[in-house]
């Protein structure tokens, strides 16, 4: 029987140079971020009940 996938095991390497992009938006910009990827994991997750 497969074990589930412990969400706390990820990890995730982002660049100097992707902080610095990040860093560089304004905070509206940063706030569209979030909420487009908020807004792709709900459908990454919806998709994958069918």
């Amino acid at each position: 029987m497969k074990q589930p996938f412990n969400s706390g095991d990820r990890t995730y390497y982002v660049s100097d140079e992707r902080l610095r992009a990040f860093k560089a938006l304004t905070p509206e910009q940063r706030l569209r971020w979030v909420e487009e990827l908020a807004q792709f994991l709900r459908l990454a997750k919806a998709g994958k009940k069918h």
